[in-house]
Formats: structure tokens, sequence, C-alpha cells
């Protein structure tokens, strides 16, 4: 029975991410616009004056699964062919992972990272899902490389601002994650 599960959990992330953001339930209910930029926040569909139907027609547009692919696909466009896509894609995922705790299996973990490297490689970019990326870290302190944004578009650790790394808490498509002030991070976003 869960591999049923993972093959549906699988297919709707392959769906949701080759399906244009004014396609969706979401976009027609205002809660996202064209591109992706939310409009109305998870917290903020509880609260909405529009009645309990609404809101929950609102909340079944806006799940935990379909928060987390829209927040990958902005990712994936805001860094094109450039390096950081993997890196992206990884620390989404980790979020994805950390968000639904334990209502995800590991084998469904483990298909949606295969369908994620699945998209990447079917739109062009090269990628090899078996290769280590970034340089393996030591505890220490570490300058970031970027900005790094929230899913807001808010820029939360600035561009050499000094990063202490203790642990890793993942590796997701050969990238080591960590997380750092509520932001997952991969080396790739580090200077080693």
């Amino acid at each position: 029975m869960s591999r049923v599960i993972d093959a549906v959990i699988a297919y709707r992330v392959i769906k949701l991410l080759v399906t244009p953001f004014n396609k969706t339930k979401a976009f027609e209910l205002g809660i996202i616009d064209e591109k992706g930029k939310v409009l109305i926040t998870s917290k903020e569909i509880k609260i909405h004056p529009s009645g309990a139907t609404k809101r929950a027609e609102m909340r079944n547009a806006y799940t935990l699964l379909i928060r987390f692919v829209f927040n990958l696909k902005r990712l994936l466009g805001k860094v094109g062919v450039r390096g950081p896509l993997g890196s992206a894609a990884a620390a989404a995922i980790a979020f994805f992972k950390e968000e639904s705790g334990e209502q995800l299996s590991e084998e469904a973990a483990l298909d949606i990272e295969r369908e994620v490297y699945k998209y990447i490689t079917s739109e062009g970019f090269e990628f090899d899902l078996s290769e280590n990326y970034g340089e393996p870290l030591t505890e220490g302190t570490y300058k970031v490389k970027h900005d790094i944004y929230n899913d807001e578009g808010e820029i939360v650790i600035n561009m050499d601002e000094s990063v202490k790394f203790t642990n890793t808490t993942d590796t997701i498509m050969g990238y080591d994650i960590f997380k750092h002030n509520g932001v997952y991070l991969t080396t790739e976003d580090l200077y080693v």
C-alpha cells in the first residue's frame, strides 16, 4: 500500500512541476500570482474572511506538498542553469522532508528526490545524482557566497555573512544539507 501512496506523491510532484502557476487552483483562488509569488500565506488562509467553505477550498489548493513544489519551481526559475540549481532543489527537498515529519516515508522521500532529478534533467540541466557536490565541511565558521532568500523573496542571510557549521542535517541529491537560522544551506552556498 505504501508503494502506491509513494507513487501517487511522486506523480503529483511531477504534475505540479510542469503545470504553469496560472493554470493552478491556487492561482484561480488568488493565493499566488502568475509567477508563483504568494499573495495569501497558509496562516492567512486559516483566518481569511471568505467563509468556512471557501477557506477549506483554499487549504486544499495550497497544501504542504503544493507549497513545496511551488517553492521548488520558483527556486529553479531563479537559479537557471548555473551550479546552484541542484543545491536549491536539495535544500527545498530538505525543507519539505522536515515540514512533512513522520507523514513522509523514507521511500516517498527518495521517490520525490528521483522525480525532481528526472524533471531537472528533462529540462536540459546536466546533473549527476550519483556525484557528491561541494567540499565536505568540518566544524567551523564560513562566509556565504551569495544572498539567501526565503520563500517570500526576502533576504534572510546576506552575502559574506558568517555562518557557523556544526553538522550535516541530510544528504540529498549529492549535496550535504544543513540548517542555519531556519534556512537550509548546502556547501555550495559557502566559501570553503
